[in-house]
């Protein structure tokens, strides 16, 4: 989550919607499924970034603990998948547990971009200056 944004939101009470916090599979560890699944052209789901970024991923319940201003978008195919992603919001976390997350999850920490170079000149949210 963007710490400009989470700031300012803060500052004015705005609550936020997170958008993809499972990054479109990839904190649950989700396969792609070959050059048809759109994730398999994502940087993130390619080569030494895949490899990087399993190595990071351990949990990612923390994002239903960030606040009660922020409202996590879940993202389903099955039922299953829903139902996996809703227990993270009944897991306790610890002052602890919290701060070894923001660790994992620190910027810079996930390797590669969401989307394409194309793809992100387009996002408000995460220029690169």
């Amino acid at each position: 989550m963007e710490r400009e944004i989470l700031a300012v939101t803060r500052e004015l009470g705005i609550a936020i919607t997170a958008y993809g916090v499972l990054s479109r599979g990839l904190l649950s560890f989700s396969q792609t499924a070959g050059a048809g699944d759109f994730r398999a052209h994502l940087p993130r789901f390619k080569g030494d970034n895949l490899r990087q970024n399993q190595k990071v991923l351990e949990e990612f319940a923390w994002a239903f603990h960030k606040g009660a201003d922020i409202f996590p978008v879940i993202g389903a195919r099955r039922r299953s998948q829903l139902a996996d992603a809703w227990k993270a919001a009944e897991l306790p976390l610890s002052g602890v547990e919290m701060d070894g997350l923001e660790a994992i999850f620190a910027p810079g920490r996930i390797a590669g971009t969401r989307y394409d170079a194309a793809q992100m000149r387009m996002l408000d949210s995460e220029k690169v200056s």
